[in-house]
């Protein structure tokens, strides 16, 4: 009976929210110094940042083409819910940061969708969200994947006839269909 009341009495362990980044780059020697060992825990009130710097960056990125500071990612909740979200601003002055092929300028931010593709130059990045119950905490889980998770495909090469013998079918192949979507650009004079 002891021991039924101290399992009673201790706290209730909650889950935690996590944002699951993938990470791809033709060069992966780009992502060496990032922490494939496990979850990292952050509070919500920290932004976490990827870019160049590795003194300010908590993801550091290897690479004298990426900036900086790359893009932040910060934890967040609407008024009328308790669910944890993230949005997504990029910091960077010299790319665009494309979220699901909606491009950002400069300091523009977006909240993040619960599964999503950010792009910039050769980087591509998968996050999901997997939702928890604590409120003060979220964690990020990074994995290398070794393929991309989108192709540029030319839409002169959607037209082509492919041969069917000695190559894979092209219609075998499957296919997101979001792939094939353009990026939407917008005027910065747009945008206020």
């Amino acid at each position: 009976m002891h021991s039924t009341m101290s399992f009673e009495s201790e706290d209730t362990e909650q889950t935690i929210t996590c944002l699951n980044i993938n990470v791809y780059h033709p060069q992966a020697t780009v992502f060496t110094s990032l922490n494939y060992a496990g979850k990292q825990k952050y509070r919500v009130e920290e932004m976490v940042m990827f870019g160049r710097d590795s003194k300010v960056c908590h993801f550091p990125l290897m690479d004298k083409r990426a900036s900086r500071m790359q893009f932040i990612i910060q934890a967040f909740r609407h008024s009328e819910s308790s669910e944890l979200c993230f949005e997504i601003k990029n910091t960077s002055l010299k790319s665009k940061l494309s979220v699901n092929n909606i491009s950002l300028d400069h300091l523009n931010k977006i909240d993040l969708p619960r599964k999503c593709i950010l792009r910039f130059g050769e980087y591509q990045f998968y996050l999901e969200k997997d939702d928890g119950e604590d409120r003060e905490h979220f964690e990020i889980f990074i994995k290398l994947s070794l393929v991309p998770f989108c192709q540029e495909v030319s839409m002169e090469t959607l037209t082509r006839p492919v041969p069917e013998i000695g190559a894979l079918k092209f219609m075998d192949i499957p296919v997101p269909q979001y792939q094939f979507q353009t990026a939407v650009e917008s005027d910065e004079n747009e945008i206020k």
